[in-house]
């Protein structure tokens, strides 16, 4: 037999492995609407408009079937459709449903293919490091923030040196490398977070991770795990990452096993949070230096994305920025730079989180699997099986949940705290969750390191705002067109602000 008949066999196999699917998923899914086309091949056209227009069929859902259920066909579904909700109420059904109704665990790491990546299941059999994030660093970091706020300063100065001229930064890729350094100043100290070979594995493997994730997605299943392995870079930069976490995690671990977890000068840092929770079997230089670079791509990617955005909406209005130069420098005048400041800059936080609602991750949210038949309070039966989610980003631009949704409203949320509301003053900060803000997620599974993130933008935009002047090129007034793929939704990476020092009357 040659090898063209093996590859016809191995395509009619396919095709006809792909009909049977077909007709089983269609039969689970008959009782919620399509966006698109549903039928055997006219539902992969739809699915590769999904690609490119994503964000407009989930608008498009939102709008047909308000506070429903409905479905898109798609590449990136294991069997090739996403079920999106939307309205309160189907958002709490997804919040009180428990781990083993609608997974997030099952979903983040079917997501961004960490098996077939990083070379092991241990990231999805013993997540410790995302409970971590939830409780050591999130206690942690606000001890350390005079070390963030210095490394902010170095980064700055290093990075983007202030200029009398005004020069032009492609803001994204700008940022990435600061963001690295200020993350990595609280996981794992001096000297290593500005060593650039150790920085610049970290910053490119968030890039190469969601890139590889991506590509994969767009590919049938079961090319999956040998393709991973064969496009991955993440087992031979770990190997070159281990070079110089080694002697520090190796140092911590025989300290600890010398002297007890309590000795004194034990770091205030990453390395010994992981330590204190890891399991026995995984205390080795591999899984951990593996946690490490885990929680460095979520800080790097959330951080530098959500504060380029940010100052794209920022620099075309510039008629925010004296007020929120006169409240940060008020408030750290008396609070210095400390965590407690940060809480207090309540106009800055509305501006993060007004662009944030506008200008936000993906137009989906609360991502999760179906292990069950799960049965929504509207009747909807969400069938075993299937990725489903919540529309994110509609949600945030309907009239009929914010006034005047269209319209951006820098300080939108500082005013919402002033209601007289009891809770009010915490309802709307940056960081709380609330089913018609879903940034971050809801329920438990929220993203566990938004505490640390939205801190570290606000030191930086703070910083920024202190030590800069910043427009868009030629003074525009429109913020630069994002990237699309599917429904997530990034800075123009060519797009240019143009930076100077401050210029003091």
């Amino acid at each position: 037999m040659s090898w063209m008949q093996v590859l016809g066999i191995g395509a009619a196999c396919w095709l006809l492995y792909q009909w049977v699917l077909f007709h089983i998923t269609k039969r689970k899914l008959r009782h919620i609407p399509t966006v698109g086309s549903d039928g055997f091949i006219t539902s992969y056209i739809s699915a590769w408009k999904f690609m490119v227009n994503g964000h407009q069929m989930i608008q498009e859902g939102y709008e047909k079937y308000p506070g429903k259920a409905f479905k898109v066909p798609t590449l990136v579904t294991p069997n090739r459709w996403l079920i999106i909700v939307s309205g309160t109420k189907l958002v709490e059904d997804f919040r009180k449903a428990t781990e083993e109704q609608l997974s997030f665990k099952n979903v983040a790491f079917e997501l961004l293919h960490t098996d077939h990546l990083f070379g092991t299941a241990n990231m999805r059999t013993e997540p410790y490091h995302i409970d971590v994030v939830r409780g050591p660093m999130t206690r942690g970091f606000p001890g350390r923030f005079d070390e963030i706020k210095e490394e902010i300063h170095e980064s700055f100065s290093d990075l983007m040196p202030p200029s009398d001229d005004w020069t032009p930064y492609a803001i994204h890729s700008a940022l990435i490398p600061i963001v690295c350094r200020t993350s990595n100043r609280l996981f794992v100290g001096l000297p290593l977070c500005r060593n650039p070979e150790y920085r610049r594995i970290q910053e490119n493997l968030t890039i190469h991770i969601f890139a590889a994730a991506n590509f994969l997605n767009v590919l049938p299943a079961f090319m999956r795990p040998l393709v991973g392995r064969l496009i991955t870079k993440f087992p031979a930069d770990n190997k070159r990452l281990q070079k110089h976490l080694g002697p520090l995690i190796n140092e911590r671990i025989a300290m600890d096993e010398a002297n007890g977890r309590k000795w004194e000068g034990r770091p205030n840092d990453l390395i010994s949070w992981l330590l204190d929770l890891v399991p026995p079997e995984l205390k080795n230089l591999p899984d951990l230096t593996l946690r490490i670079i885990s929680i460095n791509i979520a800080a790097i990617h959330t951080t530098s994305i959500t504060l380029s955005n940010t100052l794209f909406d920022l620099a075309p209005r510039q008629e925010y920025i004296e007020p929120l130069r006169k409240e940060v420098e008020e408030i750290i005048e008396e609070y210095g730079w400390t965590k407690e400041a940060m809480g207090r800059m309540r106009k800055l936080d509305s501006f993060i989180k007004e662009s944030s609602r506008v200008s936000g991750l993906a137009s989906l949210s609360v991502t999760r699997k179906s292990m069950t038949d799960y049965k929504l309070s509207d009747g909807t039966v969400l069938p075993a099986g299937f990725r489903v989610a919540v529309a994110a980003i509609p949600t945030h631009l309907d009239p009929s949940v914010y006034d005047d949704a269209a319209e951006f409203k820098g300080f939108r949320f500082a005013e919402k705290r002033e209601g007289g509301e009891e809770f009010d003053h915490l309802r709307h900060q940056m960081v709380s969750l609330d089913p018609n803000f879903l940034f971050f997620g809801h329920g438990r599974p929220a993203c566990p390191g938004r505490f640390f993130a939205v801190n570290e933008v606000k030191a930086m935009l703070a910083y920024i705002l202190m030590n800069y002047d910043f427009k868009l090129p030629e003074d525009s007034k429109t913020p630069p067109s994002p990237h699309w793929f599917a429904s997530n939704r990034s800075p123009n990476q060519f797009a240019k602000i143009l930076f100077r020092k401050r210029q003091r009357a």
